[in-house]
């Protein structure tokens, strides 16, 4: 017992100094460095500098439209496609030799690539699909 007492009796020496001892409080002073921008304000100056250059980007590539024809064999070579999706190429899909799962899989999969890239996908016939990026339209004369 006479390492308890002997640590009961240190924390009543450092009580007593702690009453005895008065405190003072200085005002916190700002450091007068300056200020880094914001998070998100450098965040919002890189995203319009992106935008300025894909306009730029864009304007350069709505004169040079490119077409691919595409005809997979299996899922596998849909991430080719979704490449070309990305570049901004417009794709005639013909999905013949594929089975029905696959071919759910596929459009699923290039339906999302198509919606980030503000595309469109429409049906030609039951086998066949063009996809298209943002800047090109595709009508129906009918």
């Amino acid at each position: 017992m006479g390492v308890f007492e002997s640590f009961a009796e240190k924390i009543k020496k450092v009580g007593k100094k702690t009453e005895e001892t008065e405190l003072t409080f200085k005002p916190y002073e700002e450091p007068s460095v300056k200020s880094e921008p914001a998070m998100d304000e450098v965040y919002e100056e890189s995203v319009q500098k992106k935008s300025s250059a894909a306009m730029v980007a864009n304007s350069d590539q709505d004169s040079n439209i490119e077409f691919k024809i595409v005809r997979p064999a299996d899922f596998s070579e849909v991430s080719d496609i979704a490449d070309y999706l990305i570049r901004g190429c417009t794709v005639v899909l013909n999905t013949e030799v594929l089975e029905m799962n696959d071919i759910i899989r596929m459009l699923d999969f290039l339906n999302g690539v198509t919606y980030t890239t503000g595309g469109e996908i429409k049906n030609i016939n039951n086998t066949t699909f063009i996809i298209t990026p943002h800047n090109v339209d595709v009508s129906d004369d009918e």
